[in-house]
Order: C-alpha cells, then sequence, then structure tokens
C-alpha cells in the first residue's frame, strides 16, 4: 500500500515545521538545517518503502544492484579518508568532495553503458 502523496507532502511540510521549530529552541540555524535534512531523509525512506516494487526496480536493488551501491559507498570512504588523512581536510567537506567527486565518474559511466532491451 503506497503513500499517497498529499500525506508526503504533509509529512516533508512536518519535517519543515519541526527543523524550524529546532532552529528557534536551539538558537542556531545549523541545527534546524540538520534536523530538516534528517526528517527529510526519513520520509524519502519511508515513502520509497511504501512503493518498494517501483523503487527497488528503478534503483536496481536486486542481487547484482546491492553490489553496484556497496561498491559505490566504499568507493566515496575510500577517497574522503585519502583526502583527510593525506591532505588534512576537514571530514565533512571530504566526504562531500567525495560524493560529488566520485558520483559524477559513476553517473557518467552509467550513461555511457549501452542498454540491452
Amino acid at each position: 500500500m503506497a503513500l499517497s502523496f498529499t500525506t508526503v507532502q504533509r509529512m516533508f511540510f512536518g519535517s519543515l515545521i519541526l527543523s524550524l521549530a529546532a532552529s528557534f529552541l536551539q538558537g542556531n540555524a545549523m541545527d534546524g538545517a540538520l534536523t530538516f535534512v534528517g526528517l527529510s531523509t526519513l520520509v524519502a525512506i519511508v515513502w520509497g518503502l511504501s512503493e518498494k516494487e517501483l523503487t527497488f526496480g528503478t534503483l536496481g536493488l536486486n542481487s547484482e544492484g546491492l553490489l553496484v551501491v556497496f561498491s559505490f559507498l566504499v568507493s566515496i570512504a575510500i577517497f574522503a579518508e585519502i583526502c583527510i588523512r593525506v591532505f588534512s581536510w576537514p571530514t565533512v567537506g571530504s566526504y562531500a568532495l567525495s560524493l560529488c567527486f566520485i558520483g559524477s565518474f559513476w553517473w557518467t559511466g552509467a550513461l555511457i553503458q549501452p542498454r540491452n532491451n
């Protein structure tokens, strides 16, 4: 049973309200932003799991797809750790750069692969 789009919109709006409240109560905009990112991620996961067949089919989360996802995450972690240890870069910045850098290679590779339809 999939969630209706109206319900998902309400969940995202609730995330926004709770994030604004966290920002106001903590007196720190970064706390509100991190709360919003976390709650939005949870809403997206719940929404994706409510439409499991469509989500897993689109993302290719079968036995082969899980290996690809694991390889992608490991390559991001390795590149980020190299940046942290060798260049003494901040952790969050290294992982953000690694996600963009490694992600661009994986995305380019996926776009140029021939499709067997």
